[in-house]
């Protein structure tokens, strides 16, 4: 016991960080692309949206809107754990990681015919660059219509 009266705020301190690097390392292996939009992919969505409309220079609604996302994060390993143990699912981790579902993007034919009649877009772009270069470094030489 006089171990805990002397050590309290280093063990308080040390299960916090193991709980931030435990959700930090399941945020690192989850899935961030999904179809069904599953784990923690609508938190960051939310978080993303919540960010863009703070404004620049607002450092504090920032702060705010990321401690906000952590407790989406936490809410969503509490529901994982939930729901395992009603049975609803297979592991308490079943319900942000898993194997994602990626929506296939069908081929557009204009796009194809674009490339098959354009093979050198990129050697192209640089000739475009090139000649806008040239003609912003030509003397400017007023027309007719300019003078009146």
């Amino acid at each position: 016991m006089n171990f805990l009266k002397n050590h309290w705020f280093g063990l308080f301190s040390s299960i916090i960080v193991f709980f931030y690097f435990l959700i930090f390392v399941l945020l690192l292996i989850s899935p961030r692309i999904d179809a069904k939009k599953r784990g923690f992919i609508p938190c960051t969505e939310q978080m993303i949206t919540n960010i863009f409309d703070c404004g620049d220079g607002a450092y504090l609604c920032i702060l705010k809107q990321i401690i906000k996302n952590s407790s989406c994060d936490v809410k969503v390993i509490a529901t994982g754990l939930s729901d395992w143990t009603a049975g609803k699912q297979k592991s308490p981790w079943a319900n942000y990681i898993f194997t994602p579902e990626v929506d296939v993007i069908e081929p557009d034919e204009d796009l194809e015919n674009f490339y098959k009649n354009n093979p050198n877009v990129k050697k192209q772009m640089l000739e475009l660059e090139q000649m806008n270069k040239e003609l912003e470094n030509e003397p400017f030489k007023p027309t007719e219509v300019e003078s009146k």
